[in-house]
């Protein structure tokens, strides 16, 4: 997904997305200019209840 669509999902700013991945805090991979991210990756920060 890209970060608009995770800014959306996460319900953050695209920036803040970018500085996710810039700073290696998500999984995603850099394509030209764009960061493409897996569509099942979860809300850094956020916990799962196991």
């Amino acid at each position: 997904m890209s970060t608009e669509e995770a800014s959306k999902i996460w319900g953050v700013h695209q920036d803040h997305v970018k500085r996710l991945c810039r700073e290696g805090k998500v999984v995603c991979r850099k394509f030209g200019k764009t960061y493409i991210l897996p569509k099942n990756q979860p809300k850094p920060g956020s916990r799962t209840l196991v």
